[in-house]
């Protein structure tokens, strides 16, 4: 009886995680931007450090993914979306109220007085669609919110 409850629960085990891993993605650089797309223009580039770089226009704004640790094209470990904006004549302590009140974006600004918004999310071993879709909907929604924190 034991092994017959053995090989049920193995089996059963077996059936719930296939279809989580059917549905994982390899994060290339391409997939990422396929779900971009469909939250606006994105196009993937190459930067000057020979890692794929992603821009892209969401609901007006401009933003970027630095894609960590790639295998070449293909795989890679993490990103980094990121926005920059100039000539809105924040403070830094206008950007630290943004940073004690949010739990997605870190905003700063750089020695040239260029104001950043990033956001880092891991992708290693995979990511399903819906959880890249789901990233993007945060990081369109923490646009649209610091883009109103800035004008406000």
């Amino acid at each position: 009886h034991f092994a017959m409850k053995l090989a049920l629960v193995t089996a059963a085990l077996l059936a719930f995680s296939a279809p989580a891993q059917a549905q994982m993605m390899l994060t290339t650089p391409e997939e990422i931007a396929a779900v971009a797309r469909g939250f606006g223009a994105a196009s993937v580039q190459t930067s000057s450090t020979g890692s794929p770089i992603l821009n892209g226009t969401i609901e007006g704004t401009n933003y970027g993914i630095l894609m960590y640790g790639c295998d070449g094209t293909r795989n890679c470990e993490s990103v980094q979306f990121f926005a920059t904006f100039t000539g809105r004549g924040r403070d830094l302590e206008h950007l630290n109220t943004w940073n004690e009140d949010q739990r997605f974006g870190t905003a700063y600004i750089n020695q040239e007085g260029r104001i950043f918004l990033h956001w880092s999310a891991n992708l290693d071993y995979g990511i399903t669609r819906q959880n890249l879709i789901d990233s993007f909907d945060i990081w369109r929604l923490t646009l649209a919110e610091f883009v109103t924190h800035l004008d406000g």
